[in-house]
């Protein structure tokens, strides 16, 4: 199959497309290896972001648009592609729960202080900026922005460690939140069609892409796109590859302007940070930024970066800053990592803590395994609103013999698989607000 191309563009080779099965069930199609794609008039450095937004334009367009699983076609559809897949993650049960999911403090009695869905807001806002100024598309970036931590486990990266140990222990894929984020948007969550049937998110290729590859952690200035379309699922470790669109690189730059600067503000609201560290952080300022003057805040830092990626970045060199700036982002991100993140008694509940509410929760509900019966086990447990929801989740994603007909979303689970059903405990834990975790715990300890 070839892929079409405008005569702007140039493209080596026939594109290899692979059916891929899930529980016997085949999804999509999937282009598992794009060629090498170049734009004319590269050499000649006559190109700018505009051109290589992904747009209809782009020889990557059909790849970015492919859909993991068909999604419910509407006639007069007014909405493009990227906006379809932005209702769709904002209007699941997902994306409501980052509201009480930790951002850096969990159970933080602040009504101030950022939860992961103010942090998602916050790196959807700075993305969409720079995504205009830029000239790239501004809903794919918006969607991926949307998205991209929908699969963060309760505690923050707290719980992500405890999930991760389980894991390894458990001989199950590693835990890591990108991942997450991917199987929850392709497999878990849910949306009722226009006839009441349960469906798969069926997102495009472009967003699941951009919300795999979203990890900030990696310092490395002037980021590309990588030229080829991959099976996402190959992908193994974060930042193994970089995001396959210009809009998936911001959002990836996005998300450390977005949480530098508030996590400063959020550990000085509650007392973490006092006026020594904000001496200490001016000094930073001053020593990559002798002209400066202003004070080191979420406003002041989030000014500076986008101003100084957009003044900094073209598609020749890459999306980036310039490198006074670079070490400022790098030396400050280093600074909250030993004075918020790893200072001792910041948190309300220790990693310790969190690895003993996850690891009790886990327990728990690997007890009740029985094979195909498991689902019978639970209920004689009695009714209770956490066996009863845990039952409701296995009914929803594995075949038994009480799954009803509205849910049309794929299997995901063998009930008579061990490993299946301990990776059902893991994605069930995974998806869990703080405060439900902690309910879940206290109801556990006190039948103990």
């Amino acid at each position: 199959m070839l892929l079409p191309v405008t005569n702007l563009f140039n493209i080596s080779r026939p594109i290899k497309l692979q059916q891929r099965k899930y529980n016997g069930n085949t999804n999509f199609s999937l282009p598992v290896v794009a060629d090498t794609v170049s734009f004319k008039g590269m050499a000649q450095g006559t190109y700018t972001f505009k051109d290589c937004a992904m747009t209809e334009n782009n020889p990557k367009w059909k790849y970015a648009i492919q859909r993991f699983t068909g999604i419910e076609t509407k006639t007069n559809e007014i909405r493009t592609d990227f906006e379809r897949d932005r209702n769709r993650i904002m209007h699941t049960e997902g994306f409501d729960r980052m509201r009480f999911k930790t951002q850096v403090f969990p159970l933080c009695d602040n009504d101030m202080v950022s939860s992961r869905s103010t942090h998602v807001l916050q790196v959807s806002d700075i993305a969409r900026n720079i995504s205009k100024k830029l000239g790239l598309n501004e809903d794919l970036t918006e969607t991926i922005a949307m998205g991209h931590d929908i699969g963060h486990s309760p505690f923050g990266h707290d719980g992500e460690k405890s999930l991760k140990i389980i894991c390894q222990r458990e001989g199950l894929p590693s835990f890591w939140h990108e991942r997450n984020s991917l199987r929850m948007v392709d497999k878990i969550l849910t949306l009722q069609n226009s006839k009441g049937k349960e469906n798969n998110l069926g997102l495009t290729y472009a967003v699941r892409d951009g919300i795999l590859n979203h990890c900030g952690e990696v310092d490395q200035n002037f980021i590309k796109p990588r030229d080829n379309a991959i099976d996402l699922y190959s992908i193994t470790t974060p930042g193994q590859v970089q995001p396959y669109t210009w809009e998936g690189v911001v959002v990836k730059i996005s998300d450390k302007i977005a949480y530098l600067g508030r996590d400063i503000e959020d550990a000085t609201k509650l007392g973490i940070l006092t006026k020594q560290n904000n001496k200490e952080l001016k000094q930073i300022l001053k020593k990559h930024l002798p002209n400066s003057d202003y004070e080191v805040n979420n406003t002041s830092l989030i000014s500076l970066f986008v101003k100084d990626l957009v003044q900094n970045s073209s598609p020749q060199k890459g999306i980036g800053f310039s490198q006074p700036v670079f070490e400022l982002m790098n030396d400050i991100k280093q600074y909250n990592y030993q004075n918020i993140y790893l200072k001792q008694n910041a948190k309300k509940i220790s990693q310790s803590q969190c690895d003993e509410i996850i690891e009790t929760i886990y327990k728990h509900y690997f007890s009740y395994y029985k094979g195909i019966n498991t689902i019978d086990e639970l209920a004689k447990a009695g009714s209770n609103e956490f066996t009863d929801n845990f039952k409701k989740w296995l009914i929803k994603y594995s075949s038994n013999a009480y799954r009803p007909q509205e849910y049309q979303n794929t299997v995901i689970y063998n009930l008579n698989s061990q490993q299946d059903y301990k990776q059902a405990v893991i994605d069930y834990i995974s998806g869990m607000t703080d405060k439900y975790a902690i309910k879940t715990y206290n109801s556990i300890k006190t039948k103990q």
